[in-house]
């Protein structure tokens, strides 16, 4: 499995947001991501590497959990995943600082632009399942698109030809929810 590129996060991280949140890759997840999974999901978050997670910096410096995004390598593409927020971290936040963010477009916006760019040369599309009405719109603006297929959404960040586009949907779209 390719890495995925190195770059440093601000760069996709308006100037407004840089001084209390980081958007970083875990190798593991259950550490830092399993109590907020568990009490998401049910069950422990995926042991299958490209987690995603949004660290804030609270003005005292301590670090927290605010969000997490699971990328899962399926073949030639990526499918997004078990994405959440922490609610508890929101609420840590400043007004002023849940305000900067809610008006840039929330955390799991930047989770996605953050995955987008980072494993754009390891994956042919990234593909999400999505019935959220308000989660839904996120993901349209972080660059996904509605396939024929209800819920099931696609980043094409590369040039492919139409045949080969139409076949990974059918393949994505076989799994079910995922």
């Amino acid at each position: 499995m390719r890495s995925g590129e190195h770059f440093d996060p601000r760069e996709i991280l308006p100037a407004e947001l840089q001084g209390f949140i980081t958007i970083t890759e875990l190798d593991h997840a259950d550490f830092l991501v399993g109590d907020l999974f568990r009490r998401k999901f049910g069950h422990p978050p995926p042991d299958i590497p490209r987690h995603v997670v949004g660290l804030y910096r609270a003005p005292v410096g301590s670090l927290h959990l605010a969000g997490f995004s699971h990328m899962m390598p399926f073949g030639d593409v990526y499918l997004s995943g078990g994405s959440c927020t922490d609610g508890d971290t929101a609420r840590l936040m400043l007004p002023e600082q849940r305000e900067a963010l809610r008006a840039a477009g929330g955390l799991w916006f930047y989770l996605l632009k953050y995955a987008f760019r980072k494993y754009a040369d390891c994956c042919d599309a990234f593909f999400g399942h999505c019935g959220d009405k308000r989660a839904l719109e996120v993901a349209l603006a972080a660059g996904f698109v509605q396939t024929p297929h209800e819920h099931v959404i696609v980043n094409w960040h590369k040039p492919l030809h139409d045949n080969h586009k139409r076949a990974l949907v059918a393949k994505v779209h076989a799994l079910g929810a995922f």
